[in-house]
């Protein structure tokens, strides 16, 4: 989540230094359009590279840049979901006040030297429900290399351990930057050592992920497409797949039709309706291609709200760092609700709703591929 520098309110940016802050992408081209438009400034074309240099000739009203500071603030980062699968030792609650406290300071203070926590974290139970724990984390991260309004951010994050019937259960991982993601890690690891000395978890393997790893080249195309376009739910209904991120199996000599890949290290596809491309569409070319992402954009009702919104699945570690152990995640990347005006609050609730939902559907979809891998042997 952005945050605003020590000295915001002393200052009026002009010049250079309303061009870095104008040219982020919390504000939109809509936005400064609109901001332009009340000192009766119209552009034909809305684009920035239009419309930020005017902005840096002018002097703004401290009224004026308050506007472009709500734009700053109001944005909040997009969460990203991993969960996994928990066998638990029996049946009795999660809730003891000797695994509550997390002691994360020298974590911090070796491997992100430039954060520091907000506030204690610390296992609660969730609806005062002793089988559902968790703990909210707020880190700051302080960087001085960085422009003068990008120098202080904070990041949240959560993890949760949840018991469910017959003693199976999930872990969850909710984090927004990379840093937050890095200490959520760290804080299930050192819980779950916890839980495994007091008997709670008796087998180590006990807790399963999804990895890039366990599927084959065809399998987690057809866990990535049903997630998207097969849902059986009255929530999400699949518009479009719009982005695939893919690459050709450097290990595989590729078919005539698509031998124009064979110079391509990676491919980001962009547009509509990507699924009924024939190298997708046609399951003959599904060995030859690694899929490891893809944007899909559902309408959806949830509680009487409906809207559009669109979700990226994948293992994002794979197409940053070729990493084949990288864990899948949940990425809603944006929320539309339609005839309805919903303030920040509100907004994020709903947010969290349809990615918990969705975090169910994976679930199902996922266990649903592992009960036909079985059955096919």
């Amino acid at each position: 989540m952005n945050t605003e520098h020590k000295n915001i309110n002393d200052i009026v940016p002009f010049g250079e230094f309303i061009r870095g802050f104008a040219n982020q992408s919390f504000l939109t081209n809509a936005e400064l359009h609109r901001i332009m438009k009340t000192r009766g400034i119209f552009f034909s074309f809305h684009d920035k590279d239009i419309m930020v240099p005017v902005l840096q000739t002018l002097l703004l009203s401290p009224k004026e840049f308050d506007n472009i500071r709500e734009c700053f603030n109001a944005k909040e980062d997009n969460e990203k979901r991993i969960s996994r699968t928990i066998d638990w030792a029996d049946d009795q609650p999660l809730l003891r006040q000797d695994i509550l406290e997390c002691q994360l300071d020298d974590f911090i203070r070796k491997n992100l030297p430039t954060c520091n926590l907000i506030k204690p974290v610390r296992l609660y139970a969730v609806d005062n429900n002793p089988k559902h724990l968790k703990a909210d984390i707020e880190l700051e991260r302080n960087d001085l290399n960085k422009s003068w309004y990008e120098q202080k951010n904070i990041f949240k994050a959560s993890f949760e351990f949840i018991k469910g019937e017959n003693n199976r259960g999930e872990i969850k991982i909710t984090h927004t930057a990379p840093e937050t993601k890095t200490l959520a890690e760290y804080a299930v690891k050192i819980k779950k050592e916890e839980f495994e000395n007091k008997r709670m978890i008796i087998d180590k393997n006990a807790m399963k992920k999804i990895l890039f790893k366990d599927f084959s080249n065809e399998d987690r195309i057809v866990f990535l497409f049903r997630l998207s376009t097969h849902l059986d739910n009255n929530i999400f209904k699949c518009i479009e797949i719009g982005d695939i991120s893919l690459k050709p199996e450097n290990e595989s000599d590729l078919p005539e039709k698509i031998s124009w890949m064979n110079h391509i290290k990676k491919l980001l596809m962009s547009g509509q309706k990507l699924n009924e491309t024939f190298f997708i569409k046609e399951n003959t070319y599904h060995k030859h291609i690694v899929i490891w992402s893809i944007d899909a954009k559902f309408d959806y009702i949830y509680n009487g709200t409906k809207g559009e919104c669109s979700f990226t699945f994948g293992f994002p570690d794979f197409g940053t760092k070729q990493k084949f152990d990288s864990e899948f995640e949940l990425n809603l990347s944006l929320s539309n609700p339609k005839g309805i005006h919903l303030d920040t609050r509100e907004k994020k609730i709903l947010k969290n709703k349809l990615l918990e939902e969705m975090d169910k559907q994976k679930l199902i979809v996922y266990n649903k591929f592992v009960e036909y891998k079985i059955k096919k042997g």
